[in-house]
């Protein structure tokens, strides 16, 4: 509660008894008290005496805790913590013996404590002494052993805690302000604002005492010049009474007297008036060049001049305070200065006219004593004479207790000295305030949808590939007549043997039987494997559907129309020097010289290999061996599987597709691209007479898809990478 001159609030503050002596104070303003308690010097002393730049941490297994007062053994005393100008980081840890081991520097900088010894480390005074407040008691603090000292510099310092202080009233209306300071350690915040309203009181109290207390040292002054001089008077009374034997006066005298003694009385009060402005004045320029605090307005009549005094000596205190702290070159104390000397300009002027005012009453006062002086004439010299001592004693009694009286009013205000604030409440701690545990557990659990959901929306929104039967059976107007999981076993491209039950093995049994219910009332015997592009897996689907046939006790053949880039008779480990291309462009008419049995079949899987390379094989496609390869192929076989190259690189795929009864394109999972079912809905489209369906291959290859992780197995495609090495399917 601080006492406000606008708002009250001087009920809790003042004394009766100085309230009906007019001495209880002017009060204050409360945004100024505001301000001053949140300046720079108060948070520089608090820091100080609290040592608030050295922060004691208690080393903690997960995290490190500060730490204060009783929380700390050691009593850590720092002399000179202006020599900190960077921040500093040393350890103190606890010996079996009892002993405490101070760490500054690297494995070799360290030190036994004495308590009570002073160290200085690189210029740093200070002192360990034993804490007697230390809770020894507790488990949680006596078990700590190592401490961490946190040291940075003072001004470091006072700005981070100038920071965290908030100060401000608790309403427009109400003198009382409410303080708070955040800080790690509760302990440390509270006694950082007990010490700041100590401060900020004492400091208080020492500028209303250092006025009074200069005031009275002029009025004693002034005392001893009155009282010499009403003593000098009175030996002239008794004197002139002696030498003239006079012990009383006439009636008339008498009743002159009594008139003089009115008009001397109001001479007298204007004379005190004008000798204490002529006592301020020569005060005034005496001190022009180095202003000091000049006496209080106690006894001058003029109120706007006694607020002038009170105003000029709290800039001479508040310029004294800031040179001290700040230098007297600073731009602060230099403008204070400045206000002080237009100040004491005004209060010169300001007493110059109230001594001409002075002058004016005195000489009214002069020309009614003229005129009673004039009447006293007639009385006899003798008694004249008197009368005119008397006067003058009685105006120097006047002044001696008009002096007396303000003495003792300042006395009196000396020794009831009050601060003009008092603390409502005493600080006390409010708990964690940062962080807040519900706040970060629901922004946790919110993230923890989110940002899974996120990824997962951004990986499906950025990802162009397909990745399940369910995509292609909604995107694509192409029947899917299986799927093929992702297997690592590779002993064999041919994964599909007499008396396998793997699962890959039950899948191309799978599209075997759904190839054949794929044109109901006619069995598909010529099928076409195809795909979009390399690596999809279409080698390796045209192989094991054949072998899956071949299981069947039917005759079958695989067709190597890949006649760009072969892979099936390597994969095979089938060398020929002739083939399809030598057929198509007429230099061997008997198949059955190029015809290559795949071993395990027992004659029912056979291979038709590409043969060389032509340099022209759409146009070998094209020609009249072609239709005339595929009838005798008719007679032999039961089964003819075409293995074309992509359909999206070449046409040949397209051109071989007149000749077959269903074309079969590969999809693989997480590699074709999802586009590619437009593609194939654009080419139902164009030709809805040829029979189009699909296959998803390595179904499962990615994790993330847990519909396929029961197979817990898969294989690599075998057939679009050069053979560099025997079983180069092995990736």
């Amino acid at each position: 509660m601080i006492k406000d001159e606008k708002k009250g609030g001087a009920g809790l503050l003042d004394n009766p008894l100085l309230e009906e002596l007019n001495l209880g104070g002017s009060g204050k303003l409360i945004d100024n008290e505001i301000e001053v308690l949140k300046s720079y010097d108060l948070m520089e002393d608090v820091v100080r005496k609290q040592q608030l730049f050295l922060d004691i941490k208690s080393r903690g297994n997960l995290t490190n805790r500060s730490v204060f007062g009783k929380e700390v053994p050691l009593i850590i005393r720092v002399a000179n913590p202006d020599t900190i100008t960077l921040p500093l980081q040393w350890s103190i840890a606890r010996q079996p013996n009892g002993k405490w081991n101070l760490n500054y520097g690297g494995h070799n900088q360290g030190l036994s404590l004495t308590r009570g010894r002073w160290y200085s480390i690189n210029g740093l005074l200070f002192q360990a002494t034993d804490n007697p407040a230390f809770l020894i008691h507790a488990d949680s603090v006596s078990r700590v052993s190592e401490y961490l000292l946190h040291f940075s510099p003072v001004k470091t310092t006072v700005t981070n805690y100038s920071k965290a202080l908030i100060i401000q009233a608790v309403s427009k209306t109400a003198s009382i302000i409410g303080m708070e300071l955040t800080d790690y350690n509760d302990a440390r915040a509270q006694a950082a604002l007990g010490t700041l309203i100590d401060i900020y009181n004492r400091q208080a109290l020492e500028d209303k005492n250092k006025v009074t207390t200069n005031t009275l040292e002029f009025l004693n002054d002034r005392l001893a010049i009155i009282e010499k001089e009403l003593r000098t008077v009175e030996g002239q009374v008794e004197r002139f009474k002696s030498s003239n034997r006079i012990t009383d006066v006439s009636a008339e005298a008498q009743q002159y007297l009594d008139q003089a003694k009115q008009v001397d009385l109001q001479k007298a009060e204007q004379q005190t008036q004008l000798s204490i402005l002529e006592s301020l004045e020569s005060n005034l320029k005496a001190n022009q060049d180095n202003p000091k605090l000049v006496p209080s307005g106690s006894g001058i009549a003029e109120p706007s001049l006694a607020e002038m005094i009170q105003a000029h000596n709290r800039l001479v205190l508040e310029k004294e305070r800031q040179a001290e702290r700040l230098g007297p070159k600073n731009p602060i104390p230099v403008d204070l200065g400045n206000q002080i000397v237009n100040l004491r300009a005004s209060l010169l002027a300001n007493i110059g006219n109230l001594k001409q005012a002075y002058r004016i009453a005195l000489n009214d006062i002069t020309s009614k004593d003229a005129e009673l002086n004039a009447r006293i004439r007639n009385i006899p010299q003798i008694q004249k004479n008197l009368v005119q001592i008397q006067r003058d004693q009685s105006v120097k009694e006047q002044l001696y207790f008009l002096l007396l009286q303000k003495r003792e009013e300042s006395a009196i205000t000396l020794a009831s000295t009050t601060p003009d604030s008092r603390s409502i409440e005493k600080p006390r701690g409010t708990g964690i305030v940062s962080p807040k545990k519900a706040l970060i557990l629901a922004i946790a659990f919110l993230l923890g949808l989110l940002i899974p959901v996120g990824i997962i929306y951004l990986i499906n929104y950025f990802n162009n590939k397909i990745e399940s039967k369910d995509e292609v059976e909604q995107k694509c107007k192409a029947p899917v007549l299986g799927e093929i999981s992702y297997v690592k076993k590779d002993a064999s491209p041919i994964v599909v043997q007499k008396g396998s039950r793997s699962i890959v093995a039950e899948q191309f049994r799978v599209i075997r039987t759904n190839i054949s219910f794929a044109r109901p009332g006619h069995s598909p015997r010529i099928i076409l494997v195809t795909s979009h592009r390399p690596e999809e897996g279409k080698s390796f689907t045209s192989l094991n559907l054949a072998a899956s046939y071949a299981l069947l006790n039917k005759k079958v053949v695989v067709l190597e129309f890949d006649l760009r880039k072969p892979r099936l008779s390597a994969a095979l480990n089938i060398h020929s020097e002739a083939g399809i291309s030598n057929y198509l462009a007429g230099s061997t008419s008997a198949i059955d010289d190029i015809l290559h049995e795949v071993p395990g079949f027992e004659q029912r899987f056979w291979l038709l290999p590409t043969g060389p390379i032509p340099p022209n094989p759409a146009e070998l496609i094209l020609g009249d061996n072609m239709k005339q390869l595929m009838e005798q192929l008719n007679k032999k076989f039961d089964y003819i599987i075409l293995d074309t190259p992509p359909y999206g690189l070449v046409t040949d795929s397209s051109l071989l597709g007149a000749h077959a009864d269903i074309s079969i394109v590969v999809l693989r999972q997480g590699f074709t691209f999802n586009w590619v079912l437009q593609e194939l809905n654009k080419k139902l489209t164009d030709n809805p007479a040829q029979p189009l369906y699909t296959v998803i291959n390595r179904v499962g290859e990615k994790k993330q898809y847990g519909s396929y992780k029961r197979y817990g197995y898969g294989y690599s495609e075998y057939f679009d990478t050069p053979v560099k090495k025997k079983n180069w399917w092995r990736k």
